[in-house]
């Protein structure tokens, strides 16, 4: 609430209306205070110079009697409370309280202090406000003393009655108090009607401004945040009706010229966009065709390309087995061919050999064109590997390679395509195999573990070699097709772009960690219940393949 502007200028108005209100009326009371105590100051003054003039004759006769009855006479008028008249010793001559008389007075009392201060000499003329004082009374209301000196004049030293020397300046004092209690009443009277008055005063004024502020601030506002508001919302035709000629009828007519401008603005945005998208269309189909025609022409390209590969490298084994062939024909027709058994039987091993590398690069070419069957079913991953370690186990005994396996005991059931996870682990073992040509350990370890961000379990199978391990340069590059660092050339490099296919379709990953001259460690994980892609991966998207972690 206290946000809006109306609100905050009501406050700021009642908060400076409160201020000067409260300024004024302070500065009005203290004002009329100061008046009614100068006004009692100047009456006290009168009854003292009336009493001094009034007795002064009979002090000249020494006519006490006549002295004290005017003292009393004028002391019992309303408002005074006590007239004192005393002598150059400081004892009380003549005074309104009868038990008072002949007593001395202190002169450190609050009426001598005016003259009388220490051992100091008095002083012999006091004038202005020395002349008075403000005290409180024994039944708590305010009194104003007057001290008025009575100086020794000519005519007093020449009368008999008194015994001051000529050069003593100061007979005596005659101390008049006059109530302040009447006073006090009238001027908290008066500053209650004031502080009443201003209280509906500044009701008034706030009202007023109240009124004020929401009628020509608080409204017209409202208004144009309503305006904006439609205009926010793509209401352009929104208008303001304030037809006030102050700045926010100004306001209000700019804006309403600026919905005119932006209503204008989009409409022709509109149209413009309009013929954008035709544009766009147009445009968009022109590609589409050049795309469709540059697409073919890359199929066939890439098509020569690969039929040149694959020509090539199922060339080389076939010519092998041509070979072998022609001479185990030979040795057949030749009357000593019996003998010769153990060689026929090498050559028919190299033959299988070759026969058995041209299957594997026409299943690694079907695999990598994901042109073979999906079929998806829960298998047991650690009787994959068992399968799979027992495929290449004579060829770990011919390389003296000694074999680690942990299998995890708690493996859940995977939904996968059993044979190609098959296919996929091994391809990373053959990598591994061959990777130790001169004998090493090969570990083999499953396991499961939990995924993050609210995923399912996932299964792991780590493959470790003391092989000769993956140069760093070569890492980037390691799930390209076609690209292989075999010395032999053996292969046309496709079998890590499959696994790296293989797993992607099972939503899954592959990290690779290797040393030069320690070995590599291939880990490739997937999810335990995953959907499997259908989709096909095209050779460029493999051949940018995800970085592996180093």
């Amino acid at each position: 609430m206290f946000s809006t502007l109306s609100v905050r200028m009501f406050v700021l108005a009642a908060v400076v209306t409160l201020a000067g209100m409260g300024f004024l009326a302070w500065m009005m009371v203290r004002m009329h205070s100061v008046d009614l105590e100068q006004e009692a100051v100047q009456g006290a003054l009168r009854i003292s110079d009336t009493l001094r003039r009034s007795t002064r004759y009979s002090m000249l006769k020494n006519r006490k009697e006549d002295v004290a009855e005017i003292v009393h006479e004028v002391g019992a008028q309303p408002g005074i409370e006590q007239i004192r008249i005393f002598n150059k010793d400081g004892r009380i001559v003549f005074s309104t309280n009868s038990d008072e008389r002949g007593n001395t007075v202190d002169k450190e009392a609050q009426a001598c202090t005016r003259c009388h201060s220490g051992n100091s000499k008095p002083r012999s003329k006091v004038t202005g406000k020395d002349l008075t004082r403000i005290f409180q009374s024994a039944d708590g209301h305010r009194v104003l003393g007057l001290i008025t000196p009575i100086y020794n004049e000519a005519s007093c030293s020449r009368v008999g009655c008194h015994d001051a020397p000529p050069k003593q300046s100061v007979l005596g004092v005659l101390d008049v108090q006059v109530s302040l209690q009447r006073i006090d009443q009238a001027l908290q009277s008066r500053n209650q009607q004031f502080l009443l008055l201003t209280y509906f005063l500044m009701l008034g004024i706030a009202t007023t401004a109240g009124v004020f502020i929401w009628l020509f601030v608080h409204i017209p506002v409202k208004a144009l945040i309503r305006g904006t508001r439609q205009i926010s919302h793509g209401n352009f035709k929104y208008r303001i009706s304030i037809k006030s000629k102050t700045e926010i009828g100004h306001l209000a007519k700019s804006f309403n010229r600026m919905a005119e401008d932006l209503a204008q603005a989009h409409k022709e945005r509109l149209e413009w966009t309009q013929t954008l998208e035709q544009r766009v269309d147009q445009k968009t189909k022109t590609l589409r065709q050049a795309q469709a025609r540059l697409l073919q022409s890359e199929k066939l390209a890439s098509l020569g390309s690969l039929s040149a590969v694959v020509a090539h490298e199922i060339n080389n084994p076939l010519s092998g087995v041509l070979t072998y062939t022609k001479l185990v024909r030979r040795m057949l027709g030749d009357s000593h061919g019996i003998d010769k058994a153990k060689e026929i039987r090498k050559y028919l091993e190299a033959m299988e050999s070759e026969t058995s590398r041209c299957g594997r690069i026409v299943s690694n070419l079907l695999a990598f064109s994901r042109q073979s069957e999906i079929d998806v079913a829960e298998t047991d991953l650690n009787a994959i590997v068992e399968k799979t370690l027992f495929l290449i186990g004579h060829k770990l005994e011919l390389q003296g390679i000694t074999l680690t396996k942990e299998l995890g005991p708690d493996m859940p059931k995977v939904t996968c395509d059993a044979d190609q996870i098959q296919q996929a682990v091994f391809a990373i073992l053959i990598n591994a195999v061959e990777a130790m040509a001169d004998g090493g350990e090969l570990m083999v370890t499953t396991r499961r573990v939990e995924g993050g961000n609210g995923e399912g379990p996932w299964v792991e199978v780590t493959v470790s070699d003391t092989g000769t391990g993956i140069p760093e340069e070569v890492m980037p590059r390691l799930f390209e097709p076609f690209f292989t660092t075999k010395e032999n050339k053996r292969g046309v490099g496709l079998g890590l772009s499959v696994v790296y296919g293989i797993v992607k379709r099972h939503r899954g990953r592959v990290d690779v960690k290797s040393e030069v001259g320690r070995g590599t460690t291939f880990v490739m994980a997937i999810p335990v219940k995953a959907e499997i892609a259908q989709e096909t991966l095209d050779p460029e998207t493999v051949a940018v393949a995800e970085q592996v972690e180093l």
